[in-house]
């Protein structure tokens, strides 16, 4: 008899703890889409134009002028640290997924913890990098004579934005993960404390 009465709040903690791997698997999957997606945006936003900078009688002269990522180091930051971020969610999702036979011991909460921790602090400065740039290019800065450029490469700056917009909803999706795995990896620490004292 008691040990059905002590059964049932383990069978209990063991179908919270699944339903938790599914919010994680879930949030994962979607930080993927959206690293994933800002990555792409951001590596393919390209933009050529035509100026015309001088008129020689009735002849203009005009310039071709191409703006990509690649002529901006943050920029190409950002398409890395993405990157790499896309593909820690798509690692971890496979880790979720496949290895569910292995015991750890809890070295693997730990591992994880850590490295969601690294990858928030890599995707933050990615798109922190980048979202100055871009102000500098949609504004300028008039006490350092830099001109904007958003007025000419309109289509540049708004795959640019958008590519933004999805790199700072993978940040706070990783943040929210980071918080989820270190309060596994407490609630791991706590229980063997418990189970170790007498």
């Amino acid at each position: 008899m008691a040990l059905q009465i002590d059964e049932k709040p383990t069978e209990s903690v063991a179908v919270v703890e699944r339903k938790k791997d599914w919010v994680v698997l879930v949030l994962r999957v979607v930080a993927f889409f959206a690293t994933a997606s800002a990555t792409l945006v951001m590596a393919l936003n390209k933009q050529t134009i035509t100026l015309v900078v001088a008129t020689i009688g009735t002849t203009p002269i005009k310039a071709s002028l191409t703006a990509k990522f690649q002529h901006t180091p943050a920029f190409v930051f950002f398409v890395v640290a993405n990157g790499m971020v896309s593909l820690h969610n798509l690692l971890m999702i496979a880790v979720n997924l496949f290895a569910n036979k292995f015991d750890y011991k809890g070295l693997g909460l730990a591992m994880v913890a850590v490295l969601d921790m690294v990858n928030v602090g890599l995707v933050s400065g990615g798109v922190n990098a980048a979202v100055f740039m871009a102000e500098l290019g949609k504004n300028g800065n008039d006490h350092a004579r830099w001109n904007k450029i958003c007025d000419k490469f309109e289509s540049f700056c708004n795959h640019g934005a958008g590519a933004l917009i999805a790199s700072f909803v993978g940040l706070a999706l990783m943040l929210i993960i980071s918080s989820i795995s270190i309060i596994k990896l407490v609630k791991l620490k706590s229980t063997h404390l418990q189970l170790v004292q007498p």
